[in-house]
């Protein structure tokens, strides 16, 4: 058995159940591990759990004595974690546990995203359950799965599953906040058909793109944080108009294999591109992708530091056809990347987004991913039909993912003062009442139960959905006191 590495760590009985969780793989929509752990460990723990058929859980806990007539608390998280590694990284995020890594002030993973979002959440909830010290009222902890990958969970949750009327969901990620509203959003998914042939007489490139920051595709999208497949794109429609300007007409390039993101809720950091080009072409062509690196590297190091431009020739003779390759490379340039709109009534708030979110080639296609998010149904719906337009448009077959709603606030919610007070409590200062532009399960559940009473609070993680994610000790510990005060203070509901 591994040491303990956050055994020290305050509280205890927090840490210690995230180290657990970090020992098992829990990759979106392959939650089966997490899933018999957190049932091996309710029952071990002497916790009522039961699952539902898509592998939600709810854990219960009856009220200590004297607090039967308290009102349920619902506290809520998701299983499963966006797992994203560095290029060098020998991880398998399917098979191998994090190696946790900490310097005192903050939690991080080695060479992987860290799944503080959401398993530190999870550790909160869990504890709760058996903290001998803490006196409450009925508890229930609803756990669900694939919320990264479109909240499945969430989605196919049936009514009754739970029974509690207030719901404090623990996957917020900013301390001294409380978020009382959140985005919906949906994916929409662009399969471009190609065919390979083999290409006589002209020569491989290869463009390796690597080391941006990537991030949360709802909360760092207006942080200027670049698109690696935005980036392979500029380069290659360079490619495309030196050989037009040089040549006076349209000279084709091929593309073998365009890869680059990997998950729907990242920004992009990686980007690779294989492609040809005519022999007599080569030169002129590798000259002015250098002189591209050079240009671009200079111009983005402020924004992407760590930016890796990697160009090297290679032997390759399939590729798609050469309209195929304009076709895609259209494509991708034209759909919109990042912020575009903002709210008019929450300053500083992102409205509606699009995260060109990855792409990859297949047997017979290229797939094109695009997360959307908006606080305006009609903009969501609009953005879109837009994206599918224009996928059309390139004759893609196109797919809208079933979306999620928003969720908007009730700032008469007696559950939201109780939280509030809570807070501050702890704090010994006012807390700001916040709207995020990410997505949270908490619409989903109010739409099966309208009268529900929610609110999302959480510790300061940073870099969610990157290599890059960290957790703040002391903010743990400070969201771990509001929650049990939280659960005191039910009795005043």
């Amino acid at each position: 058995m591994a040491d303990k590495i956050l055994a020290k760590l305050e509280p205890q009985i927090v840490w210690g159940i995230f180290e657990e969780i970090t020992k098992i793989p829990r990759p979106s929509k392959k939650e089966e591990k997490i899933i018999s752990w957190i049932k091996g460990w309710a029952k071990e723990n002497k916790i009522s759990c039961k699952e539902d058929s898509v592998g939600n859980l709810l854990l219960s806990a009856k009220a200590t004595k004297g607090k039967e007539k308290v009102p349920i608390l619902v506290l809520q998280g998701h299983t499963d974690m966006v797992c994203q590694k560095e290029p060098d990284s020998k991880a398998d995020c399917e098979k191998d546990s994090l190696i946790v890594k900490t310097d005192k002030k903050i939690v991080y993973a080695e060479g992987t995203s860290l799944g503080a979002d959401n398993g530190i959440g999870v550790a909160m909830a869990l504890a709760a359950l058996i903290d001998d010290s803490l006196e409450h009222g009925p508890l229930e902890v609803l756990l669900t799965v694939d919320e990264e990958t479109g909240l499945t969970g969430a989605l196919k949750l049936k009514k009754g599953f739970f029974t509690g009327d207030y719901l404090l969901n623990i996957d917020s990620e900013n301390i001294g906040e409380i978020t009382i509203s959140s985005a919906g959003g949906g994916d929409t998914i662009l399969n471009l058909p190609v065919e390979n042939v083999t290409v006589q007489g002209w020569e491989g490139i290869r463009l390796g793109i690597q080391g941006l920051q990537g991030g949360h595709s709802g909360v760092d999208i207006d942080k200027n944080r670049l698109n690696a497949i935005k980036i392979g794109v500029d380069a290659l429609r360079t490619v495309q108009v030196y050989l037009e300007d040089k040549f006076e007409k349209k000279t084709e390039i091929a593309i073998s294999s365009i890869n680059g993101g990997t998950v729907h809720n990242a920004i992009p950091r990686d980007f690779v591109c294989e492609f040809l080009v005519n022999s007599a072409h080569m030169e002129g062509v590798m000259k002015t992708l250098k002189m591209w690196k050079k240009f671009a590297t200079s111009t983005m190091k402020d924004l992407e530091p760590k930016i890796n431009i990697d160009i090297t020739e290679i032997q390759q003779e399939q590729a798609f056809t050469a309209k195929q390759s304009a076709d895609l490379i259209s494509l991708l340039f034209e759909i919109h990347h990042g912020v575009i709109s903002n709210s008019k009534e929450i300053e500083g708030l992102v409205q509606t987004s699009n995260n060109l979110a990855s792409v990859k080639t297949k047997d017979d296609n290229v797939e094109i991913v695009v997360s959307t998010r908006s606080s305006v149904d009609e903009e969501l719906v609009l953005t879109r039909t837009e994206v599918k337009n224009l996928g059309e448009q390139f004759g893609a077959k196109v797919k809208l993912q079933e979306s999620y709603p928003g969720w908007k606030p009730d700032l008469d919610s007696p559950f939201l003062k109780i939280v509030k007070a809570s807070y501050e409590k702890i704090m010994e200062k006012e807390v700001e009442l916040q709207a995020i532009h990410a997505g949270l399960e908490c619409g989903l559940f109010l739409k099966n139960k309208p009268d529900l009473q929610v609110t999302s609070i959480g510790p300061i993680i940073r870099n969610a959905h990157s290599t890059d994610e960290y957790v703040e000790i002391e903010s743990v510990k400070i969201i771990w006191e509001v929650v049990k005060a939280i659960i005191s203070s039910m009795e005043n509901l």
